[in-house]
């Protein structure tokens, strides 16, 4: 039987979200289907959990609100500690991006230039259908 996952976030941790991908993807390919259900607000390192469902099986409520932005960081120490970790926020973004494209219909230079507004962007459900988030509106 498949897995029915409901996802209503602010975000979180670039971590976290790379985790459970990690893991929706290894029960995917080894175990069962995953039902994602996006209800209320789907934001930030919750889009591309929602988006990693099963194609398909990615459902979104018509209230939902879904929320894209760069990804958010601060630093402090020497020059050189605040160096390397650019060069992190860097990566996650870069990966975020891969992410998302990987899942989506969304291209990696789409998802750029939405993201190069540098504010929240705000996607409706008939809108993350269209993008790929989501396959169906309950």
């Amino acid at each position: 039987r498949p897995i029915s996952l409901m996802i209503s976030t602010h975000g979180g941790a670039a971590s976290d979200m790379f985790s459970i991908l990690d893991v929706m993807d290894m029960i995917k390919k080894r175990t069962c289907d995953i039902e994602t259900h996006g209800i209320g607000k789907v934001m930030s390192a919750g889009v591309p959990i929602l988006a990693a469902g099963t194609p398909g099986k990615r459902k979104v409520g018509k209230n939902c609100r879904i929320m894209l932005h760069n990804v958010l960081a601060g630093t402090g120490g020497t020059i050189f500690s605040m160096e390397n970790e650019l060069e992190e926020i860097k990566w996650v973004q870069e990966r975020y991006i891969e992410c998302l494209a990987f899942y989506t219909k969304l291209t990696k230079s789409r998802i750029k230039k939405l993201l190069k507004t540098q504010k929240d962007v705000y996607i409706s459900a008939e809108e993350a259908i269209k993008m790929g988030i989501a396959d169906e509106i309950i």
